[in-house]
């Protein structure tokens, strides 16, 4: 099977862009809950469902953009949905009313959830290290937004004129924002076609059981980075930090999250997926292991490093071993955002401030359970190895010569 068509360096470098967008709404949505509170005069404590119904939207968006034959979302459906994401920003920063503030987050998360699935299809399409690289930069670019975002709304301290900036930009992206990642009109590249029409061969015996197995870990990995954006604030407070330092210092986490995604994919480059997924997570255990017994803000910067390429190196895995980039995405991307919505509720139960090392041993266990999914997962890709997809009846190349069944499965 031939890989598609490169995507030129211009469209790689406006969908980063978006990537980065997407990142600063989503990050800045959740820092600005103190200011919209005092805005819509709501009490302490109060209009987490902002940020829930955001979240909701994303969720039901992946789901019901998911299910589909093609390789990627169409132009029509990414139109449709920077359309939700914009208008879904710009309401934001007008809603009269808390509900329709709401109302708008739902909309914009809608946009999100459906465009970070677009995103994820096009760029997993890409087979070993282009592939490798290319989602890890797409997720490092999101990061960096995330960071971004709680940064721009403490220092504007307002959130109205971030999201129409942000709503200004990603319209400015329509054009470029289609199923192949370039402009209307726009000549595609040599090989585009035939890889198009090339067959999909769908080679372990069992992708169904191997994509539910990556999907769990998807979700126990998503716990793993939000039970620390959740928790870490806290545990550095249990152990001496005043609240407004322990807040600064949990920035060192995702800041290593982002170097992580930039620099591992590259100086790792010939390891193999799982083993380096496996790597990463048993570093970052051992990160969370040394948190516990002191120097936390430096050993939580060194397990954001570790974990950064873990769950865009899982993409690229699934994606190159099962060759269906959107049902990969669409598992995986649902796995994580119901595993950031369940998983710091349920360690938060478990790990008691009064005993403060509770917090990163908790989960550093849920990081070796990741690490259980994953080489149980690694198992049964290398059963696959030895299984090759038989080539279809008759299949020939462009001279009209029979493919052998090496030729046909390389």
């Amino acid at each position: 099977m031939r890989p598609p068509a490169p995507l030129p360096w211009l469209a790689l470098a406006l969908q980063l862009l978006l990537s980065v967008l997407l990142g600063v709404v989503t990050g800045g949505l959740g820092a600005a809950l103190p200011l919209l509170r005092d805005a819509y005069d709501m009490p302490a404590a109060s209009g987490t469902e902002l940020v829930v119904l955001y979240n909701l939207g994303a969720l039901a968006s992946i789901a019901l953009c998911g299910p589909g034959r093609g390789q990627a979302l169409s132009r029509r459906a990414v139109t449709v949905l920077l359309a939700a994401f914009v208008g879904g920003c710009a309401g934001m920063a007008s809603a009269p009313t808390w509900p329709a503030l709401n109302v708008c987050a739902a909309v914009c998360g809608a946009g999100y959830g459906g465009l970070v699935l677009h995103q994820n299809t096009l760029l997993g399409r890409y087979p070993g290290r282009a592939g490798l690289v290319s989602l890890n930069l797409l997720h490092a670019s999101f990061g960096a937004g995330a960071v971004l975002g709680p940064v721009l709304v403490g220092g504007l301290r307002q959130i109205s004129g971030l999201l129409l900036a942000t709503a200004a930009l990603a319209a400015a992206l329509t054009p470029w924002a289609g199923a192949g990642g370039s402009a209307p009109g726009t000549a595609e590249a040599p090989g585009a076609a035939e890889a198009a029409a090339a067959p999909v061969v769908a080679v372990p015996p069992a992708p169904g059981r191997f994509l539910a197995i990556l999907g769990l870990a998807a979700l126990a990995y998503a716990g793993i980075e939000s039970s620390i954006g959740a928790l870490e604030s806290t545990h550095l407070h249990a152990i001496g930090h005043s609240p407004a330092d322990a807040a600064r210092l949990s920035g060192l986490f995702w800041a290593g999250l982002v170097v992580g995604r930039l620099a591992l994919p590259f100086t790792a480059a010939r390891l193999a997926p799982p083993r380096m997924v496996l790597l990463c997570l048993l570093a970052g255990a051992a990160g969370l292991v040394t948190a516990a017994g002191g120097w936390a803000a430096g050993a939580y910067a060194v397990t954001g490093v570790a974990l950064g390429p873990v769950f865009s190196t899982l993409l690229a895995w699934a994606n190159a071993t099962l060759l269906v980039p959107r049902r990969v995405s669409t598992v995986l991307l649902l796995g994580n955002l119901c595993g950031s919505g369940l998983l710091p509720y349920l360690i938060g139960l478990v790990a008691d401030p009064r005993r403060p090392a509770l917090i990163p041993l908790s989960i550093a266990a849920l990081t070796l359970l990741t690490g259980v999914a994953v080489a149980v997962a690694a198992r049964l890709a290398r059963a696959a190895e030895i299984q090759p997809a038989p080539r279809p009846h008759g299949a020939a190349d462009q001279g009209g010569r029979p493919i052998t069944q090496k030729e046909y499965t390389a």
